[in-house]
């Protein structure tokens, strides 16, 4: 809950951070975001792989959506439902569990000052759990497959690289506001995300000084 009211607090002081930006300032730029997430699942610490891509506004703002997907082997004993019997020789068998999640995302940049940014950053979404096993032949099928709905507030810093990269952490905590029935294991849990971003309008910034014959790139000058 400290989270939350860190983040709302950040959002609600930006829109006068935003005001006194020059006219100039104030554009669109595209951007990518590969995250790394360490987190916990039940009592075991699982790591979730994702991605982001959106638009930044003003150098203030970031919209987006993604994905996430979790990419640890998490194993349990499971029961098997007696629609499942008929697929397996065993009442019980070893289960994976699968978990990914289609966030939309918003971001308020509450510092920056190069190489360095800091944001509060809120995400939302759709996504699905459930248990995966292996029939007689061998063959994967899913178990108590659910629809679950969450949210991750939190903060980021990003230190740029060079011009068109940046990498990023975060702190936040994953909450799940609807959460599959069938399934005992919580999935919520803080979460430390490493990531990397792409800055795909300097990258085009770049490519379009080169196309129009600029050698040292744009922003450079011709100074001697």
């Amino acid at each position: 809950m400290r989270t939350l009211l860190l983040c709302a607090i950040i959002m609600s002081a930006t829109p006068a951070f935003v005001s006194a930006q020059t006219q100039e300032d104030r554009k669109w730029n595209p951007f990518f975001n590969l995250d790394q997430y360490a987190s916990f699942i039940g009592k075991r610490g699982a790591d979730v792989w994702g991605f982001r891509t959106g638009i930044e506004w003003n150098k203030t703002w970031r919209f987006g959506a993604g994905y996430n997907k979790l990419s640890s082997d998490i194993i349990e004993e499971k029961a098997l439902p007696a629609t499942e019997r008929p697929f397996s020789d065993q009442d019980t068998v070893k289960a994976q569990l699968f978990f990914n999640f289609y966030p939309v995302m918003g971001e308020a940049i509450f510092f920056r000052k190069d190489p360095w940014q800091a944001s509060a950053v809120f995400l939302m979404g759709y996504g699905q759990s459930y248990f995966s096993y292996y029939d007689r032949d061998n063959i994967r099928r899913p178990l108590y497959k659910r629809g679950v709905f969450g949210m991750q507030p939190g903060c980021n810093v990003q230190y740029k690289l060079i011009r068109w990269v940046g990498l990023t952490a975060g702190l936040g905590y994953r909450f799940m506001l609807i959460n599959n029935p069938e399934i005992e294991t919580r999935l919520d849990s803080p979460v430390l995300s490493l990531g990397v971003r792409v800055f795909l309008g300097e990258i085009w910034k770049s490519i379009r000084g080169k196309e129009v014959g600029d050698p040292v790139g744009p922003g450079r000058g011709n100074n001697p």
